[in-house]
């Protein structure tokens, strides 16, 4: 499910990037709105929408929804000090997906060789300790990577990962960014930086867990 929506609750909406005016864009929001209310038809995204009336073109609304990646690229604090050129290259690799909330979509000891980027919304870090009971590690807004510590675990995951609100993320797999993360000195240090004080902070919260 893509996030070329203009009701995101964060920074960087697509209707920020979109060649249309505002009073177009609401008058296609409040067709949205009516379809789905009155079940009337099927619901669709504004940006389908907007190519659907030929106010857009399908490659405006695409470079509209990539335009919108590199800027929610450009939030996250690993990738940061990219230049527009190299965000936008970056960016290729990024998919959009959306979780309701209360779902969790990182389970701990899994195989799943993905790093994800918080667009909007807000996760929840847990532990599951060998009784099975969940450790709470941190909480996770927009900007923040999500499942970066299993780059150095082969891909496995070493805490769960749940949504706390409906959330957007971005999603690349590990191997179409291994070039950056150890040939690019800026992000190289930056993932270095995150992963080590993720490491910190569940070393913590587990030590004082064993203590207690």
């Amino acid at each position: 499910m893509a996030i070329d929506k203009l009701n995101d609750t964060g920074k960087h909406k697509l209707g920020e990037y979109l060649l249309v005016s505002d009073g177009t864009i609401n008058n296609v929001v409040e067709k949205q709105f009516h379809s789905s209310f009155t079940g009337t038809g099927e619901s669709k995204r504004i940006g389908e929408l907007l190519v659907e009336e030929g106010i857009l073109t399908q490659e405006e609304l695409d470079n509209s929804i990539k335009q919108q990646r590199i800027a929610r690229l450009a939030a996250c604090p690993i990738f940061a000090t990219l230049s527009s050129t190299e965000l936008a290259a970056l960016s290729k690799f990024f998919t959009e997906v959306s979780y309701p909330p209360n779902e969790t979509f990182i389970m701990q000891g899994e195989e799943d060789p993905s790093l994800f980027v918080i667009a909007t919304g807000l996760v929840e870090v847990f532990h599951l300790d060998n009784a099975g009971n969940e450790i709470s590690i941190s909480k996770i807004g927009a900007g923040e990577p999500v499942g970066e510590m299993g780059y150095f675990a082969g891909g496995v995951r070493t805490a769960c990962v749940r949504t706390l609100e409906t959330t957007h993320l971005l999603q690349a797999q590990y191997e179409d960014l291994t070039d950056y993360f150890e040939n690019v000195p800026r992000v190289a240090l930056a993932f270095s930086a995150v992963i080590e004080q993720r490491k910190k902070e569940m070393d913590q919260l587990l030590s004082q867990n064993d203590d207690n």
